[in-house]
């Protein structure tokens, strides 16, 4: 993909078979070393919610996965290793539908609020955190793959629009003016935090040359404006 701000031009996710939890996790390379660091990172991820990875199943990418250094982390969990035949996607389908599902619905959300092609990671972000909230048909009773892995039916009263107008609070100490300044700032709804309902995923314009990601809680929203219009 073209470069993001934050320089990420791949993407790469992880899913449980037994619920569809996906994470996902942003590449500058393809290299062994640095996809084997991301994986260490799920893993880690994995074993704080008490569970372990048993298997693991992926295409046969001798770059990514059929290496000495990430085969070396699956052997000293004594994960089993179980990559699709080569030049056989198909065999690897869940991953392929996933990655689809997720472009898709990123690119309905930038099209939407006609946002710049350098925020593709924030949308594929915030579309993992709504497909991990969306009900599926491939569990029981149509549940969710978060209320699939935390027993509890998540809470959505806070999901706002991608790329609309927010307005954060400016803190008095921070105002240039003390008494007759902005005490908010025009930014971009970006997506959301981890599990937390209370903080959001916003652009500054003002921090940087162009900007920066923060995440906030003083925030006023105001979702019928666009923050990109068109020309």
């Amino acid at each position: 993909m073209k470069y993001s701000i934050g320089g990420a031009q791949y993407y790469i996710i992880y899913i449980d078979d037994c619920t569809g939890y996906t994470e996902v996790y942003f590449l500058i390379t393809k290299t062994a070393e640095e996809i084997s660091a991301k994986f260490q990172h799920y893993q880690a991820w994995v074993e704080t919610q008490r569970f372990h990875i048993k298997r693991f199943r992926s295409d046969n990418g001798s770059g990514e996965y059929n290496n000495n250094i990430f085969l070396g982390l699956l052997g000293e969990k004594g994960i089993t290793f179980e990559p699709s035949p080569p030049y056989t996607q198909h065999k690897n389908g869940t991953a392929e539908r996933m990655i689809r599902t997720l472009n898709a619905k990123a690119r309905s959300m930038m099209l939407d609020a006609n946002v710049s092609i350098i925020f593709w990671p924030e949308a594929i972000r915030t579309a993992c955190y709504l497909h991990r909230r969306s009900p599926t048909s491939s569990l029981t009773d149509n549940q969710s793959p978060y209320e699939a892995l935390y027993r509890t039916i998540p809470k959505i009263g806070h999901l706002r629009r991608f790329g609309y107008q927010a307005y954060k609070h400016i803190p008095p100490t921070q105002r240039t003016e003390k008494k007759f300044g902005n005490c908010s700032s025009m930014c971009m709804v970006l997506g959301y935090v981890h599990n937390t309902v209370k903080i959001w995923r916003i652009w500054d314009f003002k921090l940087g040359k162009i900007g920066r990601a923060v995440e906030y809680s003083s925030v006023v929203f105001a979702e019928e404006e666009n923050v990109h219009t068109e020309e």
